[in-house]
């Protein structure tokens, strides 16, 4: 077996989430399959269409989180958190707002 590289442990999840890019104004549902506190992995249709940098937002704990795509497999992504949580339901940036009603 593979050398497991995490510094984290994650753990088995299945989660909905959404994808965010382009200023706020694209938003891609997707799967959260695993998590830990450095970043997750997620399963999304066109994953090969999604940038390099987004946003995830977590509608169970109504956060964002900027994350960066470490790897790619057809369907699925690594991603690495790149700055802590925002709450959006907290946050007082009007970006956030539309978030608060999903």
């Amino acid at each position: 077996m593979g050398e497991e590289k995490r510094a984290t442990t994650r753990r088995r999840t299945l989660r909905a989430a959404k994808i965010v890019y382009g200023d706020y104004r694209y938003i891609v549902d997707c799967v959260v399959r695993d998590a830990s506190a450095a970043g997750v992995r997620i399963r999304c249709n066109h994953a090969n269409e999604i940038p390099h940098e987004f946003y995830i937002y977590d509608p169970t704990e109504h956060t964002l989180r900027k994350a960066e795509v470490v790897w790619r497999r057809e369907m699925e992504l690594g991603l690495h958190f790149v700055a802590g949580p925002v709450n959006v339901l907290e946050s007082p940036d009007p970006r956030y707002a539309r978030f608060r009603f999903m």
